[in-house]
This record gives structure tokens, C-alpha cells and sequence, in this order.
């Protein structure tokens, strides 16, 4: 159990000392492990951004220390004799060491750091801790996805999943099929590549999002006669039927045509060479409009031979073939809660399902199908603009377990009835999405909110009220926001 004297951290450390004497040590960092070099440049930097004043690059105040006893992703921080020890036997441990030490410490001024004595022993019980932002929707500037991977790195947040594609805008660079980005606000292979090299630099792994079959307006309009429906009897990609439905293609690919997966293949292969770090590629899978295929002339011929009933079986195979493209080039699949129960045959069973409302698809359902679940339930864990019912903030997160799902809306199933199921390692974490906003308008609700998920999936069990939580994270945020204070 923590220690009742502990100092202001977020997330809470599961064994702690704390001694009432302070040490001081040079503001000095050096690392005694080739492996964690890259992150005593990390700590030095960040020391840098805190407190306002440089560190040397020799001596040690702060030495990281190789310790093979300790998991991947256990660290300890050890203050009770000449120096400051971090130790850890991987990359992840050692990114936890360095945040809790840019938290414990009380001050860095005249060269010297003090900090109280201390002894902390920690390590996360759910791996899968993410933040996501929109940036399609709304055009984020390269340099706030930097300040996100400095407020995942403080809160301890593993994965940082990034909303680069929907209707509005391809926002990946392409040399594949390079008029997907003309018109849009994108990003370059420069800039992705400088985001990566800063996550990795602190740990934070990166999760790019390629949202296919739905959402996905902007590739169809850039290269129709590959992604869009060949619909019968239409002028354009959207049609009324008998019974006066108006069904719209404009955002739906076609699920038939062979080019269609052979350019998903390759836009895939693409994005696995801008992010070799990241083991997960998220191929979105969800709201797609797919009674336009129904009319696709392309569709209604790949039905028929490969013997698909519906358009429903045909979402299902569809998502499935897209998840083995991502499974062929070594990474893990990752889609939205989107296909139906009847489909679950077609999609291969390393697929990670983020289950958010409760209406495609049961979360109870998948995992007796036998899936892994990230837990993205909308109440309380999205931040949406212009909708007043997503009001949810950090309270509501901490009264939240990473077993329980709510709805605000009528129609899911978690509305009346919040579904709560047996604590499982199937469930591995969960995740905030932030939807529709501008950086400045979600920046503030983030980190109040990340910083109350970090500590229900880091510990699954709570140790303090809220009052208490209150204290930590107003110090916690002061430190995260010295962070981001600088483009």
C-alpha cells in the first residue's frame, strides 16, 4: 500500500518509503547503461523545461542504472544515500522512473536538486494506457503533438493514438498515392519523423489510425475509380431508394473492387515504414454507411463469388482481410467497435477491439469470442465539442472502472443498464479520445481527465478520496503545463 506521507504523484506508486530527511545532488544526470543514454538527454531536457536552468552532461546527481530483476515495465526510484537512482531493465520502465522523478523533485535552482528520501517501487497494471486526438477533423499544429507526448510521458500514458484520417482530411504524407493529400492540411515525413524520434525518446509509444471503410470521403474523392462504389442507375454517389431512403456512398469504399485492397495494402505498408516503433495500426471499422453497397455493381460481384448473404457478412469479411493486411506486415490490428456479432468468424482473433458504444457490438460478446478489449466507453471517457451530454471530468473518470461501461445515448445498450464484466486480462486498458475540437479547446479537459485515467488503470485499485486526488493533481498539472509551456 502507498505510504500515507507520499509526495504530490499522479499516478499513485504501489510501494513507497519516504524518509524525513531531503537529499541533495548536483543537478547532474548520467546514465550507467548504453540502452538509457537516450534518456538521460530526455531527463536533462526536461529538467531544462521545469525548473529554467541547463544541466551538465557529466557527473550524477541522477544515474540511470540497468537492473535486470525488475519487469520491462517496473522501475525504482531510489533518493536515500549519495545520489538519485533510477533503475529499470527495459525502455518503458525507465520513461516511469524519469516521470516520477520530474514529479518527486522539490526544486532544481543553483545547480543543485533536493528531494525528499525516498524509496518507490512501481509497475502499471494495465499495459494499454492511451490518449487519442482528432486531428482530421480539426487540423492540430505539429508542435501540440509534441506537448501530447510530453503530457502522456508525465502521466505515465503508454500509447498515443492519432485520429489522422476522416472525411475532412488525409493528414499522413503519401508517396504511394500522393493526391490524397492535395488540398489538406498534412503533415510531412519530416514531421512524423521528429514526433517519433521525441516519443520514443520518452517512452511514449505512437499509434497511427487509417479509418477504413467508412470515414473515409477524402481518398474517395482524391482517387474515385479505386476506393468509390459503382453504383447502378446513379448520377453521383448518392442514391433514393423505393422506399425513399437516402443512402450516400460519398463516404463508404467500395468493398469489392481488387484495386480498393491493393491500394489499402499499400497505404498500410506505408504508414508501417513512417512508424516502425508502434506494434499497433488502428484501421477504424466502425459507422460505416454500407447499405450503398447494396447498389455497388463491384460489391454485388464480390458477394456472389466468394458466397457472402448481406452486407453485413460483407463488413465483417471486409474488416477481417484489412486486419490481415495489418497482422502480414508484423503489427497488431486494432478497430472500433463496428462489426456485427454474426461476422465475428471473418476477423482474426488477434484483433484488438476498443468497444466505445455499446450498440454495434457487446463487449461481453467479444470476449467470449475471444478478443482483447480496450475499454473507450464514451461515458465517461470522451471529450467531444459542441456536446453538452460529454460533460464528464476527472471525478467522473475516478468513480469509472476499466470494467465498466456507460452510455449517455438512448439507443446503446449501456444507457439504462451500465454493463459490467468479471475482472479479465482480456480487457487491457483503456483509453480518452478527444473528438471535434481544436487543441485549445480540449488541452485543459485532457489532462485533468488523462491524469484521473492514469491512476484507474495504473492502479484498479483506489487509494485516496477525492480531496486528496484534488491536492495531487493540481501540483501534478502545474508541472505537466511547465512542460507544454514552450512551442
Amino acid at each position: 500500500m502507498p505510504h500515507r506521507k507520499l509526495g504530490l504523484m499522479i499516478p499513485t506508486p504501489k510501494k513507497i518509503e519516504i524518509f524525513e530527511e531531503a537529499l541533495t545532488v548536483p543537478a547532474s544526470v548520467m546514465s550507467e547503461h548504453p540502452d538509457f543514454e537516450l534518456f538521460a538527454d530526455t531527463l536533462r531536457a526536461s529538467l531544462a523545461k521545469l525548473f529554467d536552468t541547463e544541466t551538465p552532461t557529466v557527473g550524477g546527481g541522477i544515474v540511470l542504472r540497468y537492473d535486470q530483476t525488475l519487469a520491462p515495465n517496473a522501475y525504482r526510484l531510489d533518493s536515500t544515500a549519495d545520489v538519485i537512482v533510477l533503475s529499470a531493465s527495459a525502455e518503458e520502465g525507465m520513461a516511469y522512473a524519469l516521470a516520477t522523478a520530474l514529479q518527486a523533485i522539490a526544486s532544481l535552482k543553483e545547480g543543485v536538486i533536493t528531494i525528499a528520501k525516498t524509496v518507490i517501487e512501481d509497475a502499471p497494471e494495465k499495459d494499454y494506457r492511451a490518449l487519442m486526438v482528432d486531428i482530421a477533423r480539426e487540423w492540430h499544429a505539429p508542435y501540440t503533438l509534441f506537448h501530447y507526448v510530453d503530457v502522456c510521458f508525465m502521466l505515465k500514458i503508454r500509447y498515443f493514438h492519432i485520429h489522422f484520417m476522416d472525411d475532412q482530411r488525409y493528414t499522413f504524407p503519401s508517396r504511394v498515392f500522393p493526391e490524397i493529400c492535395t488540398g489538406n492540411r498534412h503533415y510531412t515525413f519530416e514531421d512524423i519523423e521528429a514526433l517519433r524520434l521525441y516519443a520514443k525518446a520518452r517512452g511514449v509509444v505512437l499509434i497511427p489510425e487509417f479509418e477504413v471503410p467508412g470515414h473515409a470521403r477524402t481518398i474517395i474523392k482524391r482517387y474515385p475509380e479505386i476506393f468509390a462504389n459503382k453504383l447502378e442507375n446513379a448520377q453521383d454517389a448518392t442514391l433514393v431508394t423505393e422506399d425513399g431512403t437516402v443512402i450516400t456512398a460519398k463516404n463508404v469504399i467500395c468493398a469489392g473492387n481488387p484495386k480498393t485492397m491493393d491500394a489499402i495494402r499499400a497505404l498500410i505498408e506505408e504508414l508501417c515504414e513512417m512508424f516502425p516503433d508502434s506494434p499497433y495500426i488502428h484501421i477504424g471499422g466502425d459507422e460505416a454507411n454500407i447499405k450503398a453497397w447494396n447498389y455497388c455493381t463491384e460489391c454485388k460481384r464480390y458477394m456472389e463469388e466468394h458466397g457472402i448473404t448481406s452486407v453485413k457478412e460483407l463488413y465483417s469479411e471486409f474488416t477481417g482481410r484489412v486486419a490481415q493486411i495489418v497482422l502480414d506486415c508484423g503489427k497488431t490490428p486494432i478497430v472500433w467497435e463496428g462489426f456485427p456479432k454474426e461476422g465475428v468468424s471473418y476477423i482474426p482473433k488477434e484483433t484488438i477491439v476498443m468497444a466505445w458504444e455499446s450498440y454495434y457490438h457487446m463487449v461481453d460478446d467479444l470476449l467470449a469470442a475471444g478478443f482483447r478489449v480496450i475499454n473507450n466507453g464514451w461515458q465517461p471517457l470522451y471529450v467531444v465539442n459542441n456536446y453538452d451530454e460529454t460533460c464528464w471530468n476527472y471525478k467522473d473518470i475516478l468513480a469509472w472502472n476499466v470494467y465498466n461501461w456507460q452510455h449517455w445515448w438512448r439507443n446503446s445498450t449501456a444507457y439504462l443498464n451500465p454493463i459490467h464484466v468479471p475482472p479479465t486480462d482480456q480487457v487491457i486498458g483503456a483509453q480518452i479520445s478527444s473528438w471535434q475540437c481544436t487543441y485549445e479547446q480540449e488541452i485543459g479537459k485532457i489532462m485533468e481527465n488523462l491524469a484521473a485515467l492514469s491512476e484507474r488503470t495504473w492502479n484498479l485499485v483506489r487509494y485516496y478520496d477525492d480531496p486528496t486526488f484534488d491536492r495531487h493533481l493540481t501540483f501534478v498539472l502545474q508541472r505537466v503545463s511547465r512542460m507544454i509551456a514552450q512551442v
